[in-house]
C-alpha cells in the first residue's frame, strides 16, 4: 500500500492547536502530534504557517540575533565602502570642475585684455579718421581758393586764362 503523506491543512491544524495552548509549534511537536510525516514537509508547511500568521497578526518575523548583527556589520562595510566610493567621485568631479573654471577664468582674462587692446585701437584709428577729414577740408578749402584765383587770372588775362585752363586740364 502506497504511503500517504501529511497535507499542509493538517500541519497547519496542530500548529494552531498548539499554539492556542500555549505550546510552541515544532517541527518536532507538530510530527509528535500528527505520528507521522517527514521533518522536511513538516518544516516546509510549518515556515509557510508562521509567515501567514505574522503577517495576520501584523508580526515581523523574527530574526536571530547573530543574524542581525552579521546584517547589521555587512550593511555598516556597505554603507562604508558606498561612501568612500561616492566621496572619491566627488572628488574627480570637483577637481574636473575646478579645472574647468580655472581654464575659463584664463579664457575670460584674455577676452578682457583682447577687447581693451580692440578699444583703444578704435580710438587711434576714430583719431586718424578726424585728422584726415580735417586734412579733407582744408585740401576742399585749397581747392575753392586755387579755383577762385584761376578764375580771376582768367577773366584778368582775357582768353589766355582759358587757354591755360584747358592746358591744366589736359596735362
Amino acid at each position: 500500500m502506497p504511503r500517504t503523506g501529511i497535507t499542509r491543512r493538517q500541519v497547519f491544524e496542530v500548529a494552531d492547536r498548539l499554539a492556542e495552548s500555549g505550546a510552541q509549534p515544532t517541527a518536532v511537536a507538530v510530527r509528535g502530534d500528527l505520528g507521522k510525516g517527514s521533518f522536511t514537509t513538516i518544516n516546509q508547511h510549518l515556515g509557510e504557517w508562521k509567515a501567514l500568521k505574522w503577517k495576520a497578526e501584523g508580526q515581523p518575523a523574527t530574526v536571530p540575533a547573530m543574524v542581525e548583527a552579521k546584517a547589521g556589520d555587512l550593511l555598516t562595510t556597505l554603507w562604508l565602502f558606498a561612501s568612500h566610493e561616492a566621496n572619491q567621485n566627488i572628488d574627480r568631479i570637483r577637481e574636473a570642475a575646478l579645472k574647468d573654471v580655472a581654464e575659463l577664468q584664463g579664457q575670460l582674462q584674455e577676452a578682457v585684455q583682447q577687447t581693451q587692446t580692440l578699444l583703444k585701437e578704435r580710438e587711434e584709428l576714430y583719431a586718424q579718421l578726424a585728422k584726415a577729414h580735417a586734412v579733407t577740408s582744408k585740401l576742399g578749402d585749397q581747392v575753392v581758393q586755387l579755383t577762385h584765383c584761376l578764375a580771376a587770372t582768367a577773366t584778368k588775362s582775357g582768353g589766355a586764362g582759358a587757354t591755360s585752363k584747358r592746358r591744366l586740364i589736359a596735362d
